[in-house]
């Protein structure tokens, strides 16, 4: 098993970097104005708590496009935040939970009836929200609410960009190779699952971003001698989420 973990600041980890830094110089403000008395406590309660977290997940979510996950993060956020604003109580959640179920199930609809959702062959269709290529070893997938397996078949590897939102993506490395000194996979996911194989003798480092997150290499260890020569990289941003390399 051979995994580097490496504490760089990746260059597509910016905007999480500014999303972080923004939180906690925002919230350093509430306290501080809490302390001082010029901030209602009951106010402090409800900007200062975990549904308004979700909220700010989901805006952030949105900003990168990924509609669904985006608007369920923001809908259950401003679901529970309810019977704070309004006084009504969570008798009022008890009552009106299947409402959730009805705004995620309006939601998957309207992604699966827009126009362009579908392939043009009549007999796979697939929503915008789960789609996969792989071109000249390059892989591209995009997984929203949905399961994506592929397998690499290409004789040389050239890297990979995964998103991945509330969904699970197998991706299958173990019939490649690599042949620069570094070779990339992008990840972007968000309360979701990756899981990547690879041969035993692979380096596989790790510049991952996380958020409440995770990543494990479960391979066995075994006598075979590494490739040091070459690298498989991680990079990227992942929140509530698990990587994990297996082979």
């Amino acid at each position: 098993m051979h995994v580097i973990h490496d504490g760089r600041r990746s260059r597509n980890g910016g905007l999480n970097v500014v999303l972080m830094a923004s939180i906690f110089i925002v919230a350093g403000i509430l306290f501080l104005g809490r302390n001082l008395g010029f901030i209602d406590h009951q106010i402090f309660r409800i900007i200062v708590s975990w549904q308004m977290l979700l909220i700010v997940l989901g805006l952030n979510s949105l900003f990168r496009r990924q509609t669904i996950g985006g608007g369920v993060l923001i809908g259950v956020g401003v679901f529970f935040l309810i019977p704070r604003i309004s006084g009504l109580g969570y008798d009022w959640v008890a009552t009106y939970w299947p409402i959730l179920f009805v705004l995620i199930g309006i939601m998957l609809l309207f992604k699966l009836w827009k126009p362009g959702s579908f392939s043009p062959n009549p007999g796979r269709r697939y929503s915008q929200d789960t789609s996969y290529s792989s071109a000249d070893g390059f892989v591209t997938s995009n997984n929203a609410f949905g399961s994506v397996s592929q397998i690499v078949l290409d004789p040389v590897f050239k890297g990979a960009k995964i998103t991945n939102t509330f969904g699970s993506t197998i991706l299958d490395l173990r019939h490649t190779t690599l042949e620069t000194a570094e070779t990339y996979i992008d990840l972007d996911c968000t309360f979701g699952g990756v899981e990547i194989y690879v041969p035993h003798n692979w380096t596989v480092k790790s510049n991952l971003h996380h958020f409440f997150s995770g990543n494990d290499d479960k391979r066995y260890r075994i006598s075979e001698v590494p490739d040091s020569t070459h690298k498989l990289i991680l990079r990227g941003n992942i929140s509530f989420s698990g990587i994990e390399i297996k082979s």
